[in-house]
């Protein structure tokens, strides 16, 4: 096995032994050995002196420095130094006052020895030789021809510029030969790895490679640092910078001397900036001279094409910048990236680095470049930025802004975190260093995090700010005012104050954030009418809103204003597009609203497990307390979902969760407050439940946000005062609730004739079942679906009708297993005591002939799709050809087609699909 410090050194090697021999055999030779710092040289001659003292030569060795070339005779001091006894004292040879006579007289010494044996003269760093010394050896040189003397001078590349004359007279000798030293290839580096750390290290070889470009001392480094730590720096999961690899850039930049170490700093606080001319500048070098020093670089392994071959290597070399030096390099540099035209990151980096600015052009360039780290959606650098400039800005109105700015990038990810920035943005906002925009968007902030006190002085503020008579209301001015219709309508100024202008011109929305926060009360403010006109404005927003920090409320107002105009098939397209926009862009706070979202509208959609599963996310995205007051919409939507399902385990640990007290005083309460009454009443806490819906009511028609869409309070109650018996309150309550609702083909019309039936007699139970069930299908609201079929098959059963009631029976257990649904509590047909299970839901199994790749509504026509729901809902020919206006023919051949095409027997085997493509069947 080769020793490792002669990997790939043989060739190199057996040159000088040839020399050597040639040596012997009277043949005087010159061998220039170059190489890198740290390539083998030293390795190199050490191994070829040892030959030499076995085959007899006498070695005169030498070492030069850097001090050795001020200091004459230095080098041939160290050589004279290992002559034998008998060739005099050193004192005797060098003891003249003459230089050329000490050259001489020390040349003579040399060439007499050589007669009695042959002589090897080593002279290792020949390039920090002093001069008088390399004229002793350049008489040397002139005599070598016919003597027993072999010379080996050992270089840096590229350092032989001090002795220029002596080169060129090297190399005009006809005995003269060149030993160029490679950095090991990536075989070598495999060999040394194997030696060092056994074949199975070898794999590290590559990687090493890349690292150190073959450079002897950093591959010694990485292997030394692998046996200490077991990992090897810079392989995959390894992020830490071994000791022995750090110091090794350092010794090797040192010993190529002061230019490359400057090169090397100038290049690492540069880094991916860095080109050869901005380094010059930075360094006050000119390029030609620099240029010389980077290929030293390169040759050395430090670098390849302008740039460390390793973040570690930059690292080492980083790292061990003196302070004040590495501020000086980095505010020098941000200045001529400034100055060239950088980019405004580069910037503000190298700003942050130098840890203390002074310049008033520097804070812009913070805020900049946080802004652009911004709509790159990179709020980590953005945060860094801000930070910053904060600690280095004095001006107070400009520390008011920065801070505004910080609170937006912290909100994307983590807006608990951003709480602690509100009161000294509230101090500046009192001292007059906000605008109207700045201080709109504080009280956004206080009100989500229901800091009242602080909120209601805003408030207070802004209703003061008049317009004059030909100015139209301010979009910022009219924005909050709509916001506080509809999420915070009990802190809108008393009208009957005197200055309550704003609110009284706050009536056509000039932004888009202000339209959709208008549309938005709308719906929720309306009792009857003008939900299209709504839905079209929510649909135009939407079409032209880019998903931003600042368009995120508005995009959010427009969902919901869909959502609570019963339009939750539209909402869902419009809510999976942007919540996949915001998963790709990773904002959190984003992804968290839109989930949020996503979760009301799959518990409208009646698909339980999506909203639970979309709501944990919201929560879980940002936490609890992240959301502020906000958090009852999300915690009630998921305290709904697992309520339906049955899982009042899961249930009581939601209703554990601390809520802020404010939320109470908010729209995001009222959906708590619904979602409690649901557990209430599912758990027979009829009281409770009537409590919390009553209040409900309350603030609703106090807010004046009583809209059925949004909560369906009355009706919720009287599904309580039909459990206590109170059928008259619940017939009441129920039907002021349908006189509220605009369309007969709502969601929540279907939903209130089901808990009307709970009032009506067996056959006008059997009616009003029959008309909710028709409505609802067509809604697409799978739970209240599931629930009118369960009481409609309950009311078949209570008429004798057990086969349709075991059709229907079975349809509404298929829902609640696609659902989720576990456990199904009845509130118009069960006793108090003792809640119905839908046992169809778990025991009976069911087959779908359906081919499952193609579904009803792609086999059948829409006549027969009409015919068919119906028939699935027990309706007789004779009723379906009555209530669709055709004859019992006509249903018979359509149900004929709808048996053969569908692949089913009866009209059990329906499939579910037909409730969802269907239109609505009275039409």
């Amino acid at each position: 096995m080769v020793p490792v410090a002669l990997v790939e050194r043989e060739h190199d090697l057996k040159l000088l032994s040839n020399l050597l021999t040639a040596t012997f055999k009277g043949h005087g030779k010159i061998a220039l050995v170059s190489g890198a710092v740290a390539s083998g040289k030293t390795e190199l001659l050490r191994s070829f002196a040892d030959q030499c003292a076995d085959e007899g030569a006498l070695l005169l060795n030498a070492t030069a420095t850097r001090a050795d070339r001020t200091m004459p005779f230095a080098v041939l001091r160290q050589l004279l130094d290992c002559l034998p006894a008998h060739a005099g004292p050193v004192a005797e040879i060098i003891g003249s006052d003459v230089a050329s006579e000490i050259s001489r007289t020390a040349a003579a010494t040399l060439l007499e020895l050589s007669e009695r044996a042959p002589l090897v003269v080593v002279v290792d760093d020949v390039h920090h030789a002093d001069e008088p010394s390399m004229d002793c050896v350049m008489r040397l040189v002139n005599r070598l021809r016919s003597s027993r003397i072999l010379l080996v001078l050992a270089e840096s590349s590229g350092e032989w510029s001090v002795h220029p004359a002596f080169r060129i007279e090297l190399v005009r000798q006809t005995q003269f030969h060149r030993v160029r030293l490679a950095p090991l290839t990536a075989d070598g580096v495999s060999e040394m790895c194997s030696q060092h750390l056994g074949q199975d290290a070898a794999h590290h070889a590559p990687e090493a490679h890349r690292m150190t470009g073959g450079n002897r001392l950093l591959v010694r480094a990485l292997i030394e640092d692998h046996a200490e730590s077991g990992e090897m720096p810079g392989q995959a999961g390894c992020s830490s910078l071994g000791e022995s690899f750090r110091q090794a850039v350092l010794t090797c930049l040192r010993r190529s001397g002061p230019d490359e170490l400057e090169a090397a700093r100038g290049l690492a606080v540069l880094d991916a900036t860095g080109s050869t001319h901005r380094i010059a500048e930075l360094l006050d070098r000119s390029p030609e001279a620099l240029r010389r020093v980077l290929q030293s670089l390169q040759t050395l392994g430090i670098i390849h094409d302008g740039r460390f071959r390793h973040r570690l290597t930059r690292a080492a070399v980083y790292d061990d910048l003196p302070p004040q030096m590495l501020a000086d390099l980095h505010t020098r540099a941000a200045q001529l990236l400034s100055d060239g035209g950088g980019s405004v990151t580069d910037v503000a980096d190298h700003l942050v680095a130098a840890k203390h600015v002074g310049a008033d052009w520097a804070i812009a360039v913070l805020q900049r470049a946080a802004e652009e780290s911004l709509a790159a959606d990179d709020e980590e650098p953005a945060i860094r930025y801000i930070e910053f400039a904060l600690s280095v800005c004095t001006g107070e109105r400009q520390r008011a802004l920065l801070r505004v700015l910080l609170v937006q990038i912290k909100w994307r990810s983590d807006p608990e975190g951003a709480v602690r920035h509100l009161t000294p943005l509230f101090q500046a906002q009192r001292e007059g260093h906000l605008d109207v925009e700045q201080t709109a968007y504080l009280l956004r902030l206080l009100m989500w995090h229901g800091r009242i006190p602080e909120a209601r002085e805003l408030i207070t503020q802004l209703s003061r700010i008049t317009p004059s008579v030909n100015e139209a209301p301010n979009a910022v001015l009219t924005g909050v005012h709509n916001l506080l219709r509809h999420a915070y309508p009990q802190f809108i100024p008393d009208r009957s104050g005197e200055s309550d202008h704003l609110f009284d011109n706050a009536t056509t929305p000039p932004g888009q954030q202000a339209q959709a926060s208008a549309v938005l009360s709308s719906v929720l403010g309306q009792a009857t009418g003008g939900d299209e006109r709504c839905v079209r404005v929510a649909e135009q927003i939407l079409q032209s809103s880019q998903l931003s920090d600042t368009m995120l409320e508005s995009v959010c107002s427009a969902l919901q204003t869909l959502i609570y105009a019963e339009q939750p098939l539209l909402a869902g397209r419009w809510c999976d597009a942007l919540l996949t926009e915001a998963g790709s862009r990773g904002v959190v706070t984003w992804e968290a609203a839109l989930s949020a979202l996503r979760a009301e509208i799959a518990l409208r959609e009646g698909d339980l497990v999506q909203a639970e599963r979309y709501a944990l996310k919201a929560l879980t995205m940002i936490g609890v307390a992240g959301w502020g007051v906000a958090v009852g919409a999300t915690l009630g939507t998921l305290l709904e979902a697992v309520t339906a399902r049955g899982d009042f385990e899961s249930a009581r640990k939601y209703l554990r969760e601390t809520v802020p007290e404010a939320m109470f005083q908010t729209r995001y309460g009222l959906t708590y407050l619904r979602a409690r009454g649901h557990y209430y009443l599912a758990t027979d806490r009829l009281q409770a439940a009537l409590a919390d819906f009553s209040y409900c009511g309350e603030l609703m028609r106090t807010w004046q946000l009583d809209s059925p869409t949004f909560v369906p309070w009355r009706t919720d109650a009287a599904q309580v005062l039909l459990r206590l018996g109170d059928h008259e309150r619940a017939r009441a309550l129920t039907k002021e609730q349908m006189a509220h609702i605009g369309s007969r083909a709502s969601r929540t019309y279907g939903a209130s004739l089901r808990v009307l039936a709970g009032t009506a007699s067996h056959r006008g139970r059997l009616s009003l079942l029959k008309e909710s069930v028709e409505i609802l299908q067509a809604s697409g609201d799978r739970l209240t679906l599931t629930q009118a079929l369960f009481d409609l098959s309950c009311a078949h059963e209570g008429m004798g009708e057990f086969g349709k009631a075991q059709m229907i029976s079975r349809r509404a257990g298929r829902l609640a297993k696609e659902g989720g649904m576990q456990r199904m509590q009845d509130p118009a047909l069960a006793r108090p005591e003792e809640p119905m299970m839908l046992h169809h839901a778990q025991t009976d199994s069911w087959s779908r002939p359906v081919d499952e790749t193609a579904s009803a509504a792609d086999v059948l026509t829409l006549s027969e799709r009409r015919v068919a729901a119906l028939a699935s809902l027990g309706y007789t020919n004779r009723e379906i050809s009555c209530k669709l206006h055709i004859t019992v023919s006509t249903v018979e051949q359509h149900l004929t087609k709808v048996f053969r095409k569908l692949r089913v027997k009866r009209r059990t085997d329906l499939p579910v699909e037909l409730e969802y493509h269907v239109a609505n069947p009275a039409c």
